[in-house]
C-alpha cells in the first residue's frame, strides 16, 4: 500500500509548474517583442505628433502614446487567446495556453509596464539619434526619408518666421510663399491661384495642408504625396494625391 502512494506522488503532475507564474517570462518576451516592434513600425505617426506639440505636452504626449500600444498589445493577446479558447473548447488546453490566462496579463502588466515604457522610450529617442550619427553620404534607409519628408512637411507649412508668424510655404513649387487678399490665395513665385472668401482663408489651407499630411501618414505610406490644383465643375481646387496609397483627397 504505502509503495501505491509513494507512485502515485511520483506521477502526480505539480500544478504550480503549469501556473502562469512560471509561464511568465514566456509570455513577458511575447508582449515586450510585439511592443517594441510597434514603437518602431508608429514612429513615423509619433514624430509627427511631437512636431506639433510644445515642451510642455512632448513628455505627456510620448507616455501615452507608449501605454496605448501597451494596452492595445495586452488586448490583442487577451482577444487572441478568447478565441483559440473557443475554437479548441473541445479539448484539453497546453500548458503553454496559461500564458495568455487574464490574471497573468494583468498581474504582468502591473509588475512591469513602468520598465517596458522606459525600453520603449530609449528605443524611440535611440533611433531619432541614430539619424545624427550616420556618414554624410551614406545610403539612407526608410527610415531616414521618412524623416526628411516629415522635416520637409513642416519647414513646408509650419515653419515660423523670425517675427514669431507662421509662413506658409506653397505645396506646388515647395520655394514660394503663399499670399492672401480679399480675392485670392496665391504662391508669390509660381501659378498657384485660389479663391478665397470669408470661410476659406490662409490659415484655413495652412491647417488643412497639415491635415493631409497626417492623413497620408496615417496610412502607413512612406512615399511624397503630391499636391496639384484641377478645375472641376468651373471650380479651382487644391488635391493631395500618391500613387502609393491611392491617396486622391480635396485639400481645399
Amino acid at each position: 500500500m504505502a509503495g501505491d502512494d509513494e507512485q502515485r506522488l511520483k506521477i502526480r503532475p505539480c500544478l504550480k509548474s503549469q501556473s502562469s507564474f512560471n509561464n511568465y517570462p514566456k509570455w513577458k518576451h511575447k508582449l515586450r517583442e510585439n511592443c517594441y516592434r510597434r514603437v518602431r513600425e508608429d514612429r513615423s505617426r509619433l514624430l509627427w505628433k511631437l512636431r506639433f506639440a510644445n515642451d510642455q505636452q512632448h513628455k505627456n504626449l510620448i507616455k501615452s502614446s507608449l501605454e496605448v500600444i501597451v494596452s492595445d498589445e495586452i488586448q490583442k493577446f487577451k482577444n487572441s487567446y478568447h478565441s483559440a479558447s473557443l475554437d479548441n473548447s473541445k479539448f484539453s488546453p497546453a500548458p503553454d495556453d496559461t500564458i495568455w490566462e487574464y490574471d497573468g496579463l494583468d498581474e504582468a502588466y502591473q509588475g512591469d509596464c513602468e520598465e517596458m515604457l522606459l525600453e520603449m522610450q530609449r528605443i524611440f529617442y535611440e533611433d531619432l539619434r541614430v539619424e545624427e550619427t550616420k556618414e554624410q553620404g551614406s545610403t539612407g534607409t526608410w527610415e531616414d526619408e521618412e524623416d526628411e519628408y516629415l522635416a520637409c512637411a513642416v519647414f513646408e507649412h509650419m515653419t515660423l518666421n523670425e517675427k514669431g508668424g507662421k509662413e506658409v510655404w506653397c505645396p506646388i513649387c515647395k520655394q514660394g510663399e503663399l499670399k492672401e487678399n480679399c480675392h485670392l490665395i496665391y504662391c508669390t513665385l509660381c501659378g498657384l491661384r485660389l479663391n478665397r472668401d470669408d470661410e476659406i482663408n490662409l490659415e484655413v489651407l495652412r491647417n488643412r495642408l497639415a491635415e493631409a499630411h497626417s492623413d497620408h501618414l496615417d496610412k502607413g505610406c512612406r512615399l511624397k504625396p503630391k499636391f496639384c490644383v484641377e478645375t472641376r465643375f468651373t471650380l479651382n481646387a487644391l488635391y493631395v494625391t500618391c500613387q502609393g496609397c491611392g491617396m486622391f483627397e480635396v485639400v481645399i
